[in-house]
C-alpha cells in the first residue's frame, strides 16, 4: 500500500488546530501537492514537515481538511477510519445507555465525533445520514457500511438536503441507500412516537430536546399547551405522564398526520386536541385562555446573522405572549435552536419576556444545552446551537 499524502498547514490554520483543536481548516491555510482526489486520506503537517493530524482532503467550498485525528495519523485509509470512529461514536453511546431495543438517539455529532460534517441518527432498526461535504458523498458508502455493521440497523436512508450544501455548490442527495423501510417507532421514557424519515423535518425527529421533553412530561399537570408542537413531543410526555388535556398547535399537514397516529400509538388521543393553524394566529385567540403546563419549542428565528435583530424580537414576543397563558404555579419551557443565538443572550430575552410579562417565575435549574448523544467541543461552537429554559411561573 502506498503511504498517505501530505498537506501543510501554515499561520492561523495550523495555531488553531494546535491549541484549540479546530477540524475543520480553511483551504487558504493549506498547502497541498496537485492531483490530490475529494475524500483522499492524508497526513496534516506543520510547515516544519512535524506530524498534527490526519485529515480527508475537501474539494467544494472554503474548506479543505476534515480533520479526524489530532496529534497523529494512525488509519490507512478512508474505510478503516470511518469504521473505527463510528465504533467508537456508538460504543460511547451504548455506555450512556441510550442505545438499544426502539431507542433513538444521535450517533455521529460531527465535529463532536471527530467526524467533521456527518450526521447519523438512528431511529431504533432505522439509522438516517447527513453529509454537509463532499467528503462523506464520496465515502457514504463506508459510512453506510459501517453504520448497519455496527448498529446492527436494517435501513439506512441518507436526508443531505439542509441549506449549506446549497451554500457551497453541493446538490442534494435523498434515498433508501440499505434496506426499504422509512417509518418506524422509538421510545422515549415513558412514550413512543412514530418517526417517518422521509416525510419528517431534519433527519426525521428532533432527538435534541429528548430530555426536556421528559423532564417536561414529568413536571407538567392540568391542561396543556404545545406550541409548535410538530409531531407531539412535549404534550405526549404530559398526557403520558397523567396531564388532564394538551392542546397542540402545529401547521404542517404532515406533522399532523404523525401527530394523530402517535396520540392513537400512546392511547391518550381522547384528552387531546389538535389546532391545525399559525402560532402567532393562535396565540392571539387564546389571550384569555390559561394553561397550567405551557412548551414553546419554535424553529430557528435567527437563521443567520443579519437576522438577529429581528429574530430576538420575535422570540420576545413569543416569550412573552406564551407566558401570560400560564396559570401562577404553572410550569413553561422556553426553547430556542438558532445557532447565532448565544446562552447569554436567550438568558437575557428569557428575563426580559418574564418582566415584560410582569410574572415571577423560579427556573429549573439553568440554561439547558445539548444533550450526551450531541458531543459539543468549544472548537465548533455551532454544535452548540440549543437553549432551554424550564420554570415554575407565579
Amino acid at each position: 500500500m502506498e503511504p498517505l499524502r501530505s498537506v501543510r498547514v501554515r499561520g492561523e490554520g495550523l495555531k488553531l488546530l494546535l491549541t484549540r483543536g479546530v477540524l475543520m481548516v480553511y483551504r487558504k491555510w493549506v498547502e497541498a501537492p496537485h492531483g490530490l482526489e475529494p475524500g483522499e486520506l492524508v497526513v496534516v503537517e506543520s510547515p516544519r514537515g512535524e506530524t498534527v493530524g490526519c485529515a480527508l482532503y475537501d474539494t467544494v467550498g472554503p474548506v479543505a481538511l476534515r480533520v479526524i485525528e489530532l496529534g497523529g495519523c494512525s488509519y490507512s485509509s478512508p474505510r478503516e477510519a470511518v469504521r473505527t470512529l463510528i465504533s467508537r461514536a456508538f460504543e460511547a453511546r451504548r455506555r450512556l445507555g441510550l442505545a438499544g431495543p426502539e431507542a433513538g438517539y444521535r450517533l455521529v455529532h460531527s465535529d463532536g465525533d471527530y467526524l467533521p460534517g456527518l450526521i447519523v441518527d438512528v431511529y431504533s432498526d432505522v439509522a438516517v445520514v447527513q453529509s454537509s461535504s463532499i467528503v462523506w458523498d464520496i465515502h457514504m458508502d463506508a459510512v453506510v457500511e459501517a453504520v448497519v455493521e455496527v448498529t446492527g440497523v436494517n435501513t439506512v436512508y441518507e436526508k443531505s438536503v439542509q441549506r449549506t450544501r446549497k451554500d457551497i455548490g453541493l446538490k442534494p442527495r435523498e434515498g433508501l441507500r440499505y434496506g426499504t423501510k422509512t417509518r418506524t417507532v422509538i421510545r422515549e421514557g415513558d412514550a413512543r412516537f412514530y418517526v417517518d424519515v422521509r416525510l419528517g423535518q431534519k433527519t426525521g425527529f428532533f432527538l435534541d430536546q429528548r430530555l426536556n421533553r421528559i423532564d417536561f412530561g414529568r413536571l407538567a399537570h392540568g391542561t396543556v399547551l404545545d406550541l409548535f408542537s410538530y409531531t407531539g413531543g412535549f404534550g405526549i410526555h404530559a398526557l403520558v405522564a397523567g396531564a388532564e388535556r394538551a392542546v397542540f398547535v402545529e401547521e404542517d399537514e404532515k406533522a399532523i398526520e404523525l401527530l394523530k397516529l402517535n396520540l392513537e400509538l400512546n392511547k391518550v388521543a381522547d384528552a387531546a386536541e389538535i389546532i391545525a393553524d399559525n402560532v402567532w394566529a393562535v396565540l392571539k385567540k387564546l389571550k384569555d385562555t390559561r394553561f397550567t403546563s405551557i412548551a414553546v419549542d419554535p424553529p430557528a428565528f435567527i437563521p443567520d446573522p443579519k437576522d438577529w435583530e429581528k429574530g430576538v424580537k420575535a422570540y420576545r414576543r413569543l416569550y412573552t405572549a406564551s407566558i401570560n397563558l400560564v396559570e401562577r404555579g404553572g410550569v413553561v419551557l422556553l426553547s430556542s435552536c438558532s445557532t447565532h443565538l448565544s446562552r447569554s443572550d436567550f438568558a437575557s430575552i428569557v428575563a426580559e419576556s418574564f418582566a415584560r410579562a410582569g410574572r415571577s417565575y423560579t427556573p429549573v435549574g439553568g440554561i439547558r444545552g445539548m444533550p450526551p448523544d450531541h458531543p459539543v467541543r468549544p472548537s465548533a461552537p455551532h454544535l452548540d446551537y440549543l437553549k432551554a429554559l424550564m420554570a415554575f411561573v407565579y
